[in-house]
Parts: C-alpha cells; structure tokens; sequence
C-alpha cells in the first residue's frame, strides 16, 4: 500500500511536467505560469518595402508618386502598449515618374526639401489582435507635426533563410494644407492618401 502511495504521488508530480514537454507550452498546467512572450524589433528592409502616395489631379485622375528612401524599425509584443514604430523618410527622393515635377515636388511651392530634409513618424499607441492593428502616431511633415490615425494588416510572419521577417500593409490620409502645403488647390487634391507595404527582418537574426 505504501509502494502504490508513492507511485501515485510520483506520477502526480511528472504530469505536469510531462505536458509541459508535450505541448510545449506551460499555459494548459495548473498552477503553472507561463513566460511572457518577449517582444521582437525589426529593421526595415527598404529593398522589400514600398511607400506611396497619391492625390487627385483636375478632379479627374489620382496623381501618384513614391518615396525611393527611408528607414525605419518596429517593435511587435504580446501587449499592444509596448510596441512601437519609428520611420524617417528622405523628403528628396519622391518620385512622380517625372523629374521636372518632381524637382517642383522639392521645392518652396511643396516639400521645401532644403529646409525639411525628412518626414518623420513616431507612434504614441498601438492596439491590435495580432493580425489587425490601429496605430496613432506624430507624422512631422513641412515643419509641423500633427497626429495621424492608421489601419494596418500583418500580411505574414516566418523565419526565412534570409533571417526572421514579418510584413505588414496599411495606409492613411492627412489634409495637406494643415502641413503647411496650399499651393495648388485648384488642380491637385488637398486630401494625400499614405500606402506603404513593410517588410521587415529581426534586428537579432
């Protein structure tokens, strides 16, 4: 009797251990707490990221263009509080597929590039499930700096050959003549829709 005492007690003890093994995880234990999941920081890889705008031209069409250079990192945890996104955008390198609109893009009448050399995003809250996120920043753009809302989509998450990465989409609007920018109201749309495709690969990988 006291052999099968201690053979019960035994097991009793291994169980947990023995789902932990199997299941790898420790949230189906009892009594068992499990480790925080630690938040990961990504770099963005420009040569896989894409950041565009567009506006409507005479009313008619939408006028689109790009960024050819930026930098940026962010951060994915558990909680939603603790992430966080930071972009830097090289205000020079738009590109409209045309250089002498784009060197009007780079003047006084719109980026002022020699003054205002970058736009800049930094995130104050992001809340999200995973998959889907909401994230309110600082977007610093012709001098002011002015809060902006944006919708964004994990489109994958994986360890590659070429190191971890995750990619996301999103976009969102702002008021250009809150900026600073009035110049050609009559033809351009004040209204500038923000789209960008982010891939990003782990700062550790």
């Amino acid at each position: 009797m006291v052999r099968l005492t201690r053979s019960l007690l035994a097991l009793s003890l291994a169980t947990p251990l023995a789902l932990v093994a199997f299941t790898g995880s420790t949230s189906a234990v009892p009594g068992v707490t499990p480790a925080p999941a630690a938040a990961t920081s990504y770099g963005v890889d420009m040569g896989h990221s894409t950041l565009m705008f567009r506006c409507k031209h005479l009313g008619v069409s939408y006028q689109w263009g790009r960024f050819d250079a930026f930098s940026g990192s962010f951060t994915l945890a558990e909680k939603g509080a603790e992430s966080k996104v930071e972009m830097v955008i090289d205000a020079s390198s738009v590109n409209s597929n045309s250089k002498g609109r784009d060197d009007h893009l780079r003047g006084p009448d719109f980026f002022n590039v020699k003054e205002f050399p970058e736009i800049t995003f930094s995130s104050k809250a992001v809340t999200g499930d995973g998959e889907r996120y909401s994230i309110k920043g600082d977007l610093t753009f012709h001098g002011v700096t002015r809060e902006v809302e944006m919708e964004v989509v994990k489109v994958g998450e994986a360890d590659t050959r070429m190191g971890r990465r995750a990619g996301f989409e999103g976009r969102f609007k702002i008021d250009r003549t809150k900026f600073g920018v009035e110049t050609y109201s009559d033809s351009l749309g004040t209204e500038v829709t923000m789209t960008f495709a982010i891939e990003g690969i782990a700062k550790d990988s």
